[in-house]
């Protein structure tokens, strides 16, 4: 999915079900290498025999087992991201129409396949003859971000049983990788073992894009978390799988995209043998007996024995819940029809709350010996937001971190200090964090009274933009002094918010607009905030207008 970006993190993890999981191991078969050969012009160059080739693994002549001309029947599989994001601008539809000449392949034992994918990896199937005429209808699913390495891992695991040794994998997605169980290098480990050419699309929009080539190897995306960075992961995968990446800006670009992909696979040539070795990364070159011509390939196959293996759930390609955890998930406990409850106590930072520090802004999130701390303490930076950089360029005077599953119904409490630097300031607890937004109920300070404090619930988005849908009111039973322990908790029940201070009921609205997101904390303006616990409960009722004490 596309990024709004914004002055905080928005640590978006999808949770998915326990599962078993064998390893994933590549056995003695065929290593194929897709070899592409060009002339000065850079013409193809046909008509070439296994003969004219030698295929060399860490510098040794390979005896070359299997040998395909260009035009040969192919594997392809079509990984698509159908997240909400896709729908902007019509994305999706136009990919669609303009992926039917891929869809249709070239020859009758060619196999097509076609996965969608979001948080989680869709079915992975194969296109029967009719199908592949017919563009695919595909509903819109995903809202929490995409889980592009799990979706390509899945994928890879599913092609080990396809019957052409020509093998391609195509991805389209305008997203990065937000929701992953696995990390990169797992990842590029099985790209190296597996045979599959991979083909990377990314469909961003220019800031995006922009923001993503003036960066490093990461990206802070809005919220503190650093992602991989999209452009370097793309080009990497196809680099070490022999393939290209692109990112079209347009129609155009796209359509010109999918026709070098479907050129290369047709005039490639393939090369197949059988390695000795598994067990480590292998140099690989492909050479030609022909002057004047540029041989593509990749370089390498196999992958580091320090890598930890890829892991798939028992009964098919899905990455294991069980063997690949998300961090938080160590913090959640749920029994057989019982509620899935999170509790977090922050005494352990490999839980994966942000550890993030900004200096111009005096923004901090991090775990310390008192709990989760999160403060802001800079007065000038609200009106500063030229010198801000690209990731934290609107709402400069807002630091907000929120972690954990997603949740559409629940209970949440949070026991914290609170510290107000000027009137006005508020510290508290996000709800309903996502990329449209985020719901804070905050501890506030009126202008010019720093002894009794309030409290208000503000709708905000990454733009900088809030709306106090409850205004401040003041508790009636509550001073404010700094460094006082609160008990903020909050219900989410179908349209129903619900609030409590110090176990008291304090506010109660409907609104419709959000409905479900991550849970959090947020600082606004200069202040401070030290988190000692939080506990989030998963609830069924979501037509209910009224929600139990937390």
């Amino acid at each position: 999915m596309g990024l709004r970006l914004a002055s905080s993190l928005l640590c978006t993890l999808a949770f998915l079900a326990p599962a078993q999981t064998p390893v994933f191991k590549v056995d003695t078969n065929l290593q194929s290498i897709a070899v592409q050969v060009t002339d000065k012009q850079g013409n193809y160059v046909r008509g070439l025999t296994a003969s004219d080739f030698t295929l060399l693994e860490d510098g040794k002549p390979q005896k070359i087992a299997f040998f395909e001309a260009e035009s040969q029947p192919i594997s392809l599989a079509m990984l698509i991201d159908v997240g909400r994001s896709m729908d902007w601008g019509g994305k999706l539809d136009r990919a669609l129409v303009l992926l039917a000449p891929l869809m249709r392949g070239n020859l009758p034992e060619d196999e097509i396949f076609f996965m969608p994918f979001t948080d989680e990896a869709g079915p992975f199937e194969q296109l029967s003859a009719e199908e592949r005429l017919q563009r695919p209808t595909i509903p819109l699913l995903g809202h929490r971000g995409s889980a592009v390495y799990d979706a390509l891992a899945s994928a890879l695991c599913h092609m080990r049983t396809a019957k052409n040794v020509r093998q391609a994998i195509v991805v389209i997605t305008d997203g990065v990788d937000e929701h992953s169980r696995l990390g990169l290098e797992q990842l590029i480990g099985l790209v190296r073992s597996s045979n599959p050419q991979v083909f990377m699309i990314g469909l961003y929009d220019t800031p995006e894009y922009e923001l993503y080539a003036n960066s490093h190897k990461t990206v802070t995306i809005v919220g503190l978390r650093e992602i991989d960075n999209p452009l370097v992961v793309f080009n990497r995968l196809a680099k070490e799988s022999g393939a290209e990446s692109f990112f079209p800006s347009s129609e155009k670009d796209l359509k010109k995209a999918l026709d070098r992909i479907s050129a290369l696979l047709k005039a490639q040539y393939v090369l197949a043998y059988y390695p000795e070795k598994l067990d480590k990364v292998r140099k690989i070159e492909a050479k030609v007996d022909r002057k004047g011509v540029k041989i593509s390939a990749r370089g390498s196959v196999g992958s580091e024995t320090s890598v930890e293996a890829v892991h798939f759930a028992a009964t098919g390609c899905e990455v294991s819940s069980h063997d690949h955890r998300y961090p938080w998930e160590s913090r959640v406990t749920s029994g057989s029809g019982s509620p899935m409850v999170y509790h977090e106590d922050f005494s352990d930072e490999r839980s994966g709350w942000p550890n993030w520090f900004y200096e111009s802004s005096s923004s901090r999130a991090r775990y310390s010996k008192r709990g989760y701390e999160l403060d802001r303490h800079c007065p000038r930076c609200a009106v500063s937001l030229r010198s801000s950089p690209p990731e934290i360029a609107t709402g400069a005077d807002t630091v907000i971190a929120a972690y954990g599953p997603w949740w559409d119904s629940f209970r949440a409490s949070a026991s914290m200090e609170a510290y107000w630097d000027d009137a006005g300031a508020g510290v508290g607890v996000v709800f309903d964090v996502r990329e449209e937004g985020y719901y804070a109920f905050l501890l506030t300070a009126p202008a010019g009274d720093l002894k009794q404090n309030t409290f208000e619930l503000v709708k905000g988005s990454w733009d900088g933009k809030r709306t106090a849908i409850i205004p401040r009111t003041p508790f009636g039973f509550s001073s404010a002094n700094a460094g006082k322990v609160y008990k903020l908790a909050v219900a989410r029940n179908g349209r129903r918010i619900i609030l409590w201070v110090d176990d008291k009921q304090v506010g109660s609205i409907e609104d419709p607009s959000l409905e479900y997101g991550m849970v959090g904390f947020g600082v606004f303006g200069s202040g401070r905030e030290v988190v000692h616990d939080l506990r989030v409960e998963a609830t069924e009722d979501k037509e209910s207008e009224t929600a139990p004490e937390p």
